[in-house]
This record gives structure tokens, sequence and C-alpha cells, in this order.
């Protein structure tokens, strides 16, 4: 009987996480099959949208993965596409390397704040994933711009709370609040890696 509860339990975690007005714009992300790190990533809308994906590793942080920088522009018409992420250009070819860039549990990490602080990993490095700690691809959709300054600056690399719930609903309302949406929008979240 215990063994039929937790199957059902684990099923329940993998479902996605669906906010805001799902049905309006229906946005979903899923991972590039093999990739061990998310370099490129399939994402689908029912509407056009301004979109916006990160990584989300509670307890951890988030990764703005696309657009992946201020250069590219986060609209995108109804449809499936195809996109790169902020990580396919610093993918790196001996995943202990992810690892090592980590400080050793319980030690606070030195250097200084911002991009490629604190020891060698900031607040968009690969280090999210060190020791196969499970995450999330989230993706937030809205007709309205989502600028990447703010995505970047204000919601990119925050410490998050450990439970996955809350780590989710902490940055779909970062998000929210940090680009003042008032309208329609909507997010889904799926497990990384699938």
């Amino acid at each position: 009987m215990l063994s039929g509860v937790s199957a059902l339990a684990a099923c329940a975690s993998s479902a996605p996480h669906l906010f805001g007005q799902y049905n309006d714009l229906a946005p979903k992300v899923a991972a590039t099959k093999g990739e061990r790190v998310p370099q490129h990533l399939t994402v689908q809308l029912a509407k056009p949208a301004n979109v916006a994906v990160f990584l989300v590793v509670p307890g951890r942080g988030s990764v703005l993965l696309f657009p992946e920088d201020s250069l590219h522009n986060g609209y995108m018409e109804a449809g499936a596409h195809q996109v790169e992420t902020s990580l396919a250009r610093q993918a790196l070819s001996d995943s202990s390397i992810l690892v090592r860039r980590m400080p050793p549990a319980g030690t606070r990490p030195t250097g200084t704040r911002g991009r490629g602080g604190y020891g060698g990993y900031g607040r968009d490095s690969l280090g999210a994933l060190a020791f196969n700690q499970p995450g999330y691809l989230l993706i937030y959709a809205s007709p309205e711009p989502l600028p990447y300054s703010i995505l970047s600056t204000r919601v990119s690399g925050l410490s998050i709370p450990i439970d996955d719930d809350d780590a989710l609903n902490t940055v779909t309302k970062l998000i929210r609040e940090t680009t003042h949406t008032t309208g329609t929008w909507a997010a889904y979240a799926t497990n990384f890696p699938p």
C-alpha cells in the first residue's frame, strides 16, 4: 500500500505548475532531450506574448535563461519556437566543473557581487545545478513588455525558498511585481531535468 501512495506522490510532484490566467496564453516550455544544462528550449504559446524563461532551483536561486541577453527580444508569435538560452554560450564540456565552482556546504562565498562574482559563480552561472539538485523551467508570459534589465537584476540570482511550491510562487511573484504586469499573464513550470 505504501508503494502505491509513494508512486502517486511522485507523479503529483512531477505535474506542471500553472499560474495566472493560464488558459488565455497557455505558455509551455520544454528542455531539449540529452542536455544536462538547459542550453536550448522549445517555447510554445497559444497567443502572441512577451516571455521570460527561468531555471528555478529551490533553496538556491533562479537563472534567467531567455531572453539570453539585452539584445534579444522576448516577444513571440503563437506557436512553437526553438530558442537558445543564456547558458548555451557558457556550456562546459567538463560537467565536473559545475561542482568545483560551488563552495563547500556551510561556507559563505567570497568575492564581489554581480556577474561572475562570489568566487566564480555569479547570478547567471551554472553553479545552481551542482550536486544534481532538481529544479524547474519556469516560463512567464504577458502581452506587456518584460524588460530584460529588470528580469536580470531584480529576479535572476536571488535566493529563494527551499520548498518547491514556495520557490516557484516567489519567482513568479517577483517577475510580476518588478515588471509591473497589470493585465493578462500566465506562467508554467515543469521539472528540470525532466
